[in-house]
């Protein structure tokens, strides 16, 4: 795939967990998936992460701020809303790397922070 097309499937994945849209995850993340920062493997532990990130409300939205692509994979600075009023600073900042092979997210690595108040 082209690095336009893997900027592309990145912004995907988040507009897919966004609508909680688990048919797209299907499409765009590999069956076997590896999230190294969960020590996860496989779609269905993909599903329950995104099951759990909104459970309960707390979290309303992801906003990719930034995509860098080069060959293969993705970096993603992502702020984590839990809020739907843009003039709030995000709840969580993260950082990830997808992997791409045959036109899907086939590894994960992420590392994210809490927001500090403000004083």
């Amino acid at each position: 795939m082209s690095l336009a097309e893997n900027r592309a499937l990145a912004y995907r994945v988040y507009d897919a967990i966004n609508q909680q849209d688990v048919t797209t995850l299907d499409e765009l993340f590999d069956p076997n998936i590896i999230r190294h920062a969960a020590g996860e493997v496989g779609i269905e532990k993909a599903h329950e992460a995104l099951q759990k990130a909104f459970a309960g409300g707390a979290i309303k939205r992801f906003v990719v701020e930034d995509v860098l692509v080069d060959g293969d994979k993705a970096a993603l600075r992502v702020h984590v809303h839990d809020t739907m009023d843009e003039s709030v600073p995000p709840l969580f900042i993260i950082m990830e790397i997808f992997r791409f092979e045959n036109g899907r997210v086939t590894e994960i690595w992420g590392a994210g922070t809490k927001r500090q108040p403000s004083n």
